[in-house]
């Protein structure tokens, strides 16, 4: 997700007038707000794919899977605001995707458990659970289509939104709708994991 290839011409944080105000839209899930804090923590996103040497296609996959995380902490409760600006945390969290990313690139495509660990709030936690595969794919079995397919073309298997749309893989036809689609699915994504973490956690 290219923030800034489908932005509207408004700006998506002049609605919110303090850190605090953004933080609290992103804990229910706001557009706009997800939006704003992924525009503003965009400069760094390719600061860091230059550094950790990853493919610049790699910017859209880095902001995307710690976007996903960072919601998820706040909606746990694992970071609460203590009155820096959200993209803050954001960066800091797409630091240590980017390593893991590098780490990823240099196993040579290992299998899908290397991807992120939905339900667990340490980040780093994924490395350590082979089961993270097999709960992966229930959550998206749980979606159905077209999440499922949105969301496991562009983060699992890797194909860029203007490819997808040029096959005709997914019923939408622009990148922007695309986009946009795989924004909705990921907040339901969100969802399914943390209704999977309050089933097995009580």
């Amino acid at each position: 997700m290219r923030i800034t290839e489908w932005l509207t011409p408004s700006n998506p944080c002049r609605q919110y007038n303090d850190n605090e105000q953004l933080f609290n839209a992103l804990k229910s899930l706001n557009n706009a707000a997800i939006l704003c804090v992924q525009t503003k923590a965009m400069p760094s996103a390719h600061k860091l794919v230059q550094q950790y040497r990853l493919a610049p296609e790699s910017v859209d996959e880095l902001v995307n899977e710690s976007t996903l995380i960072f919601l998820r902490k706040i909606s746990d409760g694992s970071y609460q605001f203590q009155g820096h600006a959200p993209s803050s945390y954001l960066v800091e969290i797409m630091k240590r995707v980017a390593l893991m990313m590098t780490r990823k690139k240099q196993h040579n495509h290992e299998a899908l458990e290397d991807h992120h660990d939905l339900h667990d709030p340490d980040i780093e936690a994924h490395k350590r659970q082979q089961e993270s595969a097999d709960l992966v794919r229930q959550f998206l079995g749980q979606m159905g289509e077209p999440c499922a397919g949105v969301i496991r073309l562009h983060h699992i298997e890797g194909y860029p939104d203007d490819e997808v749309v040029r096959q005709g893989w997914t019923r939408y036809t622009t990148t922007d709708s695309l986009k946009i689609k795989r924004s909705d699915c990921m907040k339901k994504l969100i969802q399914i994991a943390q209704q999977w973490k309050i089933t097995n956690h009580t």
